[in-house]
């Protein structure tokens, strides 16, 4: 599946040293962590509410999953509730309640290589 071909990229690139797969040897645990959590999230573990809320919280101080950069953590991620995000009536309730994963997924589907459709979310209003 999907996250087998991250699992086979995040290994060939690492083999090259690409710092897309960390540029430590923590970061490298923390992303391949990341990508199996991302064969939970594909395989239905458990709801995805609830990966979305663990996600949502662990974002509440960070703005990639892994480092300071986008990593194939980032990515396997995004795609993995790309189909949840998509399907989900977004009210600006849940969009306030999971702001720190709206946040990182803007930033995701706003790079180049984003291949999905973007998902809209609620602008908020500028208050001075």
């Amino acid at each position: 599946g999907i996250n087998a071909e991250y699992g086979k990229q995040w290994y060939q690139r690492r083999v090259r040293g690409d710092p897309y797969c960390g540029l430590n040897t923590e970061d490298k645990a923390k992303i391949m962590q990341w990508i199996q959590y991302s064969y939970r999230i594909q395989e239905k573990k458990m709801p995805i509410d609830r990966f979305a809320e663990e996600i949502n919280n662990y974002l509440s101080n960070r703005t990639f999953m892994v480092g300071s950069c986008p990593s194939i953590a980032d990515v396997a991620i995004a795609h993995s509730i790309n189909r949840y995000l998509g399907s989900l009536h977004i009210t600006p309730e849940i969009q306030w309640e999971l702001s720190n994963l709206v946040r990182w997924y803007n930033l995701m589907q706003s790079s180049k290589s984003w291949s999905y459709p973007n998902i809209e979310f609620f602008k908020r209003p500028f208050y001075f």
